[in-house]
């Protein structure tokens, strides 16, 4: 029995001594805030509608704003799949909408949340954290509701209860006329909640008729903006300020706490819809009309979503204010979402955690509101990449500064790990990645200093014909732009190529590409874009390995009829009577084949491919060059 003590005291004093730091004193809280679909408009940039944003800005008075942070996926799913694996898209092969858990890589993989929960933290919880559900089970001391994006209108049908059908007053969108073709039409009508929507009954096409709003399949009440039901955004803001009221002693805390909006559509109360008057509102002279022509093509192709979503507005002669109109209503969601930061905050400040807490912000990609004619994400420009990034609370950090280097949301789970001093090799064991990217804790503590991560942040985009009819093939053919200080260089997968700088061009209205006198930065641009691209894993080889393989990326060049296997599995089969480069990944259950960039095969089998050896029919595979998946 004394043994048994003595082996409980010590384990009971080596815990305590994981929850303090170094220093003595206790490891911090910390309120992580992420916004779905909000843009840099927080931090004020020229060329964008001014929105207040008074809590926003409370925050950035108390901290570091770093203003020139980006995403790495301007997509919601694989953005946050791989901020919450500390992987990026090009590491995971996930580009799209995919289910992170059904990755290859990153369903072995340890999430930020299960990394923080199995070494000594209490986890919370709400609103949107993960995509789609996709939060991982048991490791959540607590977890209040999803994110949700309603209220809704209906049309008295059971299919659409819950939602994702157009306001009936904006039906117009869709006329003969304008674009009826378009998808996800839910996203596009926008307005204040006082704009009732009415469905008439249509007996003919089964539709019975409703008139109101509804959530979550139930009647959701509006009278006024003082007489109504709440909406998701502020019940979440007032769940997590009831989870910072609460004590927390036994260990520190990690709030995790989602907005949905600004996510279309985009409905709000009445009055943030009376802070912008429509006679008020001026258009940017970042939004220029034929600022597409000289944009790489692939890039520009304005028959895909972001930039029909833009002409849709342009369509309708007896509407000449429709594109104001779209505008009030987002900048009225970004002042409503600032309200609800606000809720949390101030519960924050007031509670007895103020004072060991450090606060993160930011969003999970950019939006266009207009520029480069487009509305919405899926873009490789900076209204499509650069985020809000605030940091605060950490002990010895500076107030009212701003860090303009560049890094990204891939920063966040080094950074936790840095600030929490959790284990530095999450993936351990599991994956086997080591994160990919740097923790900027110098940076939060001196904006102005050197760090480890590298001089650019690296975005990757689906390529191809993405957000149309659900035909996604775009993670085949993906894009990747890299941000540094001053200049955006960007490479597409058949090697159209941008280059801008911001300093002579903060909008973004000149390809410098083509510019001869710009050849060396945009060399030394695509040197770094290639090294983020591909990685730091690769191994040049004469002939294939003799290790054995659960999955693996090959380059090499070929001629002739070659078939590769991964144990006795055929996972690629080329063939071709010239020269040509070829790259194979295979990992999973899925292989894919590329030749001179073009997708060759893409094989998904019944089950995962068993660990073996590479091997090749044909010897005259040159230049090889293979990573470890």
């Amino acid at each position: 029995m004394r043994s048994l003590l003595l082996l409980l005291l010590a384990f009971s004093l080596s815990f305590e001594g994981q929850l303090r730091s170094a220093t003595g004193t206790e490891r911090p809280n910390i309120l992580f805030i992420i916004v779905d679909d909000l843009n840099d408009m927080p931090l004020h940039p020229a060329g964008k509608p001014l929105v207040l944003t008074p809590n926003f800005d409370d925050l950035a008075r108390q901290g570091v704003s770093f203003t020139n942070a980006h995403c790495n996926d301007p997509i919601c799913a694989p953005s946050r799949s791989s901020m919450l694996t500390g992987l990026y898209p090009q590491t995971s092969s996930l580009y799209w909408f995919e289910d992170y858990r059904q990755n290859a890589v990153l369903s072995k993989s340890k999430t930020l949340t299960e990394h923080l929960a199995t070494n000594g933290y209490n986890v919370y919880s709400v609103g949107k954290i993960y995509h789609g559900n996709q939060d991982p089970k048991g490791f959540f001391a607590n977890k209040g509701p999803g994110g949700n994006i309603g209220p809704w209108p209906w049309d008295g049908t059971k299919g659409t209860q819950r939602g994702l059908i157009p306001h009936p007053q904006q039906m117009f969108f869709y006329a003969d006329d304008a674009d009826p073709d378009m998808d996800y039409k839910w996203e596009h009508t926008f307005g204040p909640l006082s704009m009732i929507p009415e469905y008439p009954a249509d007996k003919a096409n089964g539709i019975p008729g409703y008139k109101g709003w509804r959530l979550s399949g139930q009647p959701w009440r509006y009278v006024s903006d003082n007489d109504r039901d709440a909406m998701p955004d502020e019940m979440n803001a007032q769940w997590a300020a009831d989870i910072l009221k609460k004590p927390h002693a036994e260990k520190p805390f990690v709030l995790f706490t989602g907005f949905s909006r600004t996510h279309t559509p985009l409905y709000a109360p009445q009055k943030y819809f009376d802070m912008f008057p429509l006679d008020k509102i001026e258009i940017p002279k970042g939004f220029m009309k034929g600022d597409l022509k000289d944009c790489a093509p692939s890039l520009a192709n304005t028959s895909l979503y972001a930039f029909r979503r833009y002409q849709m507005l342009f369509k309708h002669t007896g509407r000449p204010q429709l594109f104001k109109e779209w505008l009030q209503a987002y900048m009225a969601c970004v002042a409503f979402i600032d309200d609800q930061v606000g809720t949390v905050l101030d519960a924050l400040e007031a509670s007895p955690h103020a004072s060991n807490t450090i606060v993160i912000l930011t969003s999970d990609h950019g939006f266009h509101v207009g520029g480069k004619e487009s509305i919405y994400k899926q873009t490789l420009w900076d209204s499509g990449t650069r985020i809000p990034l605030i940091v605060a609370g950490l002990d010895g950090m500076p107030q009212g500064a701003t860090c303009i280097k560049p890094i990204s949301l891939i920063d966040i789970y080094p950074t936790f790990i840095d600030l929490c001093e959790l284990p530095e090799d999450p993936h351990k064991g599991r994956s086997g990645y080591r994160l990919d990217g740097h923790s900027i804790k110098p940076l939060i503590l001196n904006p102005k200093s050197d760090w480890s991560g590298p001089n650019v942040a690296i975005t990757a985009l689906p390529g191809k014909d993405h957000s149309q009819h659900r035909e996604h093939i775009g993670t085949l053919y993906p894009h990747f732009s890299v941000r540094s200080e001053q200049w955006r260089y960007s490479l597409t997968s058949d090697g159209q190529e941008e280059l801008y700088h911001y300093r002579n061009d903060p909008y973004e209205f000149t390809n410098l590409a083509s510019k001869r006198e710009f050849s060396e930065i945009k060399a030394k641009l695509k040197q770094q874009l290639i090294k983020l691209r591909d990685g730091t894993n690769w191994v040049a080889a004469d002939s294939l390995p003799e290790n054995r393989f659960s999955g693996f990326e090959l380059i090499a060049e070929v001629k002739g009829e070659t078939r590769i296997h991964l144990g006795d599995k055929e996972v690629g089969n080329i063939n071709t009577k010239k020269l040509v480069s070829i790259r194979i990944r295979a990992v999973g259950n899925r292989s894919q084949v590329w030749m001179n960039n073009r997708v060759y095969s893409d094989e998904i089998f019944n089950e995962e491919l068993a660990p073996g050896k590479i091997t090749s029919s044909n010897s005259n595979l040159r230049g090889i060059r293979i990573r470890k998946l």
